[in-house]
């Protein structure tokens, strides 16, 4: 039995991993901060091992010498979209110096494999620096990880998330917003400008590190050290979206142009990169919205 890690455990797709891993006969174990609120994980998992973190070095080594896990699934950071000065610290802390704190932890107790997660705002406009400090510090983090896996401490792939969205998703984000929409008859509020996303099912993303993770403790060759977008192969604009919702429920949303801000800083051209060899999206975006409005 594989023996795994699980950092960001208490977030959307987090808890899916958990969840997915325990079923597919993993012993997993997930690392938290006090303040994590467990409510949704333990819901979702019952019985999973759950390790505090105190923040010190010290605390963490001391669980992966415990537990020892082969593979760790490094899901933490913090997202802020345009950030104040007073984020900046909390960012460097849960992007940079907690993974780092965990690099630490694993290289000194014997892990084999570290996969991480990304998000597409380290690239920008396509190939041009990252449109927030968010990014930076994402980037910055996969530097360190790659001073790590070039120590052939373990070896470590990196899968670059697009954006996710299921059943049970209580993120103020677009998907969950438009069937609140529906559901509540209410307006919805969207940029004038199109945006194009490359949204993908929560369950096919999952699906994607569980393949990630075959290959890396299968040593197949052209995976480890790669980043590997986690994408749709075609783009969909906000109207798009909205009128698939539209379609599955049969209920038309008021929507309001212009309501919703524009970001004083916009990805203008999205890095796609290249995805996972073996993987695609097995729900159409149909299909994932009928599994969401479901509820």
């Amino acid at each position: 039995m594989n023996t795994a890690i699980i950092t960001g455990a208490t977030s959307y797709l987090g808890i899916e991993l958990v969840a997915r891993l325990t079923h597919e006969g993993f012993k997993v174990h997930v690392i938290t901060r006090a303040k994590s609120d467990t409510t949704r994980l333990i819901s979702r998992a019952p019985g999973i091992n759950i390790h505090t973190h105190n923040g010190t070095q010290r605390s963490l080594i001391k669980v992966f010498s415990t537990v020892r896990p082969d593979i760790v699934f490094h899901l933490a950071g913090k997202y802020v979209r345009e950030e104040e000065p007073e984020d900046i610290e909390e960012l460097i802390a849960s992007n940079i110096s907690f993974g780092s704190q965990v690099l630490v932890a694993a290289s000194n107790s014997g892990v084999k494999h570290f996969i991480n997660t990304g998000s597409y705002f380290q690239f920008g406009n396509n190939k041009t620096p990252p449109i927030n400090f968010y990014g930076v510090a994402k980037n910055s983090f996969m530097n360190i990880l790659d001073y790590y896996a070039n120590l052939k401490k373990f070896s470590a792939a990196s899968l670059i998330i697009f954006d996710t969205y299921g059943p049970g998703d209580w993120r103020s984000k677009l998907f969950p917003t438009i069937a609140k929409a529906i559901k509540h008859d209410v307006p919805l509020s969207i940029p004038k400008n199109e945006i194009l996303l490359y949204p993908v099912y929560y369950a096919d993303v999952i699906d994607c590190y569980l393949l990630v993770a075959k290959k890396l403790t299968g040593h197949q060759r052209g995976v480890a050290g790669k980043n590997f977008a986690v994408r749709d192969n075609n783009p969909q604009t906000i109207i798009d979206i909205i009128e698939a919702f539209e379609k599955i429920s049969g209920k038309k949303i008021l929507v309001k142009y212009g309501d919703w801000p524009k970001p004083s800083k916009e990805i203008e051209s999205v890095w796609r990169g290249i995805t996972l060899p073996g993987w695609q999206p097995q729900y159409s975006l149909l299909q994932g919205i009928k599994s969401m409005l479901k509820e």
